[in-house]
């Protein structure tokens, strides 16, 4: 139960990012976005850290930090710097049903390399069937919108954007691997919130650069922002809640579960989105939305454990 808490928990919390992102890419460009979101989730994880929220020996934090700074900086830019720069990228070529279809591959992603790479699971008949059961439920929801957009004209010169969707999801996947490989001696010794600080650190190390290069050639981000609070305070919540909060829940989540595990609140984060869009804008409830939440809560309970099955 508290595996399915953490699942649901982070992926209401990334299945908002649509609409905050939408909100701060009025005043903000992606990278800024991207080094902000970082940023302040990394900050925001300090100051708990500051408060005594998670207790660690200070000498200890830095230690673990600076052995496993290399891994959290692979980690990071596979994590968070190359999915925040080729998704948006995508996402302006891209209808946003297509992105969410193509990301719904991260589950894959992260069972093969979990059998190829780790070699320690075998892809049984009850996994094949959640894995296709959680991906048709995306299929569903998002199919009419594919169909649709696989007609027009323009549709076959789209390839090399579908690509960076699929080489973000990979990157994903490949990321949650090296958390439980490499990160499971470095949380237990320090804990969550600092594992989470240390990975949002290493993106930011690679994050930055990449934002200064194509920043300095425009006008700064902070001009007038002050006019435009809104932009400000998504890209504020971004950070806490999207960088900060739903990154721990998901170590711990890693942690406790596995990475294929972890992985399937891919499928979640669409169809809250979808929902959140019915709640917020006020759309239509569609069977297509009921459909695709029955047959992802079943992909979720056949990728449960025996106990809770029973």
């Amino acid at each position: 139960m508290r595996n399915y808490f953490l699942l649901l928990s982070a992926g209401l919390i990334w299945g908002s990012q649509y609409l905050l992102n939408k909100i701060a890419l009025e005043h903000f460009s992606t990278l800024f976005i991207a080094a902000g979101r970082v940023g302040i989730g990394a900050f925001f994880l300090s100051l708990l850290l500051f408060l005594g929220v998670e207790r660690s020996r200070k000498h200890l934090r830095f230690s673990s930090l600076i052995k496993n700074f290399p891994n959290l900086i692979i980690i990071g830019f596979l994590e968070a710097t190359l999915p925040c720069i080729l998704v948006p990228w995508a996402q302006e070529r891209l209808p946003s049903s297509i992105v969410a279809i193509l990301i719904g591959t991260v589950p894959f992603f992260t069972t093969l390399l979990d059998i190829f790479l780790l070699k320690r699971h075998q892809l049984s008949f009850r996994k094949k069937s959640a894995l296709l059961l959680g991906f048709a439920g995306i299929i569903v929801l998002m199919g009419p919108d594919f169909l649709y957009w696989a007609h027009l004209p323009s549709s076959l010169t789209l390839f090399f954007p579908m690509i960076a969707v699929l080489t973000s999801a990979f990157s994903f996947a490949l990321s949650m691997i090296l958390i439980q490989e490499r990160l499971s001696t470095y949380l237990s010794e320090v804990g969550p919130i600092e594992s989470t600080r240390g990975i949002l650190l290493g993106a930011l190390v690679t994050t930055l650069p990449l934002m200064w290069v194509t920043e300095k050639s425009y006008c700064s981000p902070w001009e007038n922002v002050f006019s435009q609070l809104y932009p400000l305070m998504a890209l504020l919540a971004l950070g806490i809640f999207c960088g900060g909060l739903a990154y721990t829940l998901f170590v711990i989540l890693i942690n406790r579960a596995g990475a294929s595990f972890a992985s399937t609140c891919n499928y979640l984060v669409p169809l809250i989105g979808t929902a959140l869009g019915v709640l917020v804008h006020g759309e239509k409830i569609s069977f297509a939305l009921l459909s695709s939440l029955l047959l992802i809560l079943s992909s979720l309970w056949l990728s449960s454990d025996r106990g809770f099955r029973a």
